[in-house]
């Protein structure tokens, strides 16, 4: 749930193909995740979060076009973000793409993390802008600003780590 532009959500953003933890990419466990919200009966906003922590605290937001460490994965405070607007969530040809403005309207809080239940819970702000010249989807504003989303995600899927050769 949240708000975009300042209205509510008609209806919530989905975890799109699951949210995943993966357990062997560093120290602790790390979370990716794509949402999607349906905006029209052939539109829909993906908002893609590369692998972040599990650990309670806030963390930077920063574009999936820049990267400001070496291993960005593995940094505990940067989590980068991207948005996109497609026909149907599965399609490889985008409509419209955003990218992040960073700046202190981005937020990214993890409230808990239940490894048994594999569940999280948090809250999200980000501020996104159209990068292509030309808008394609009917509701691609030129900026889209996500405030007062929280989010649960429910039935992560663990990866499988492999540590001996089958």
């Amino acid at each position: 749930m949240g708000e975009v532009n300042g209205v509510p959500f008609k209806t919530g953003m989905a975890v799109w193909n699951g949210a995943i933890v993966r357990q062997d990419l560093c120290e602790g466990d790390v979370i990716g995740l794509a949402l999607v919200r349906k905006i029209q009966e052939d539109e829909y906003q993906l908002l893609y979060l590369n692998y972040f922590h599990t650990k309670s605290g806030s963390y930077s937001l920063t574009d999936s076009t820049v990267s400001h460490r070496k291993n960005m994965v593995c940094a505990l405070d940067s989590i980068t973000a991207s948005l996109n607007v497609s026909s149907y969530p599965g399609d490889d040809v985008r409509m419209d793409i955003y990218r992040l403005v960073e700046g202190p309207s981005n937020n990214f809080k993890v409230l808990y993390y239940d490894s048994k239940k594999n569940e999280m819970q948090g809250h999200l702000a980000a501020r996104f802008v159209r990068i292509n010249k030309r808008q394609h989807g009917r509701e691609s504003v030129d900026t889209i600003t996500y405030t007062n989303c929280k989010f649960i995600l429910s039935n992560i899927y663990v990866q499988e780590a492999f540590t001996e050769p089958r």
